[in-house]
């Protein structure tokens, strides 16, 4: 069972990314830069392995490009995302390979990341389509020829680099797991570390972030599930909003994005 490591970068002027990220497998890198071309170069991992990584140059922008870009040259039987500030666990091609050799029904399994801004569960859950926006594809490991046969790419116009915030790997996970044939598990296993970097499209709670978020919320759930699920963020997620806008003002920003045509 190989694993591959799919990484989205920018502006890369050699390999250095692989020891910083501690690949210990092959990998694909999308360098989006200012030239277009491919390179190949081989390494030993602290095993003694030789690995083969290929970085791809690229002058298109945007996180969502980079992804469809790694899915669409992948060749690993098993791939697995990576942020360029995200580092790996020395032992994560065997936790993979472990996962899904135990885990033979599942298609993609999220496991645990050491982020400081995030929670991760404790013990072993199952996630669906309407759970899915709680993983995120940093952690996700998946079985390549399945998820490549669905034809489900990352949404173009969204995600870092168009301006309309996040939700890119929300909307995957939504409509790969709307699939019958496909499955989701969480094994509580460390799977790497992410440093606490400032976020390339957050910027806070302000008006426009709440526009993008009901834009971006109709984009994916669609106008009736989609009013549902905003009726709900607004009540649970109150306590957190509280101190920068008020309930109205969220609401009125939320529903001027949710019907906003881009």
């Amino acid at each position: 069972m190989s694993i591959e490591v799919l990484i989205s970068c920018m502006h890369q002027s050699d390999w250095s990314i692989i020891e910083r990220s501690n690949v210990q497998t092959d990998v694909l890198i999308v360098n989006q830069c200012e030239r277009n071309a491919i390179e190949e170069y081989s390494f030993s991992n602290e095993a003694g392995k030789t690995c083969h990584a290929r970085m791809i140059h690229t002058t298109e922008r945007g996180l969502s490009r980079s992804r469809n870009m790694a899915l669409q040259h992948a060749k690993g039987e098993i791939c697995v995302f990576c942020d360029d500030d995200e580092v790996f666990e020395t032992d994560y091609e065997q936790t993979i390979q472990h996962a899904f050799e135990t885990n033979p029904d599942y298609t993609l399994i999220a496991f645990r990341l050491n982020y400081s801004r995030k929670q991760f569960p404790q013990d072993i859950c199952t996630y669906n389509r309407f759970t899915s926006g709680r993983l995120s594809s940093a952690q996700i490991a998946f079985k390549r020829k399945v998820i490549h046969d669905t034809g489900i790419w990352f949404d173009l116009q969204l995600g870092s680099g168009t301006g309309n915030g996040g939700g890119e790997e929300t909307k995957w996970l939504y409509q790969l797991l709307s699939k019958r044939h496909i499955k989701a598990i969480y094994l509580p296993i460390l799977l790497a570390s992410i440093s606490n970097g400032e976020s390339l499209w957050f910027k806070g709670y302000d008006e426009r972030y709440f526009v993008n978020y009901g834009w971006t919320i109709r984009r994916i759930y669609g106008c009736m599930i989609g009013t549902l699920f905003l009726f709900y963020h607004v009540i649970s997620h109150r306590n957190l909003y509280a101190p920068y806008c008020n309930t109205k003002t969220i609401c009125k920003s939320l529903w001027k994005g949710f019907f906003e045509k881009r």
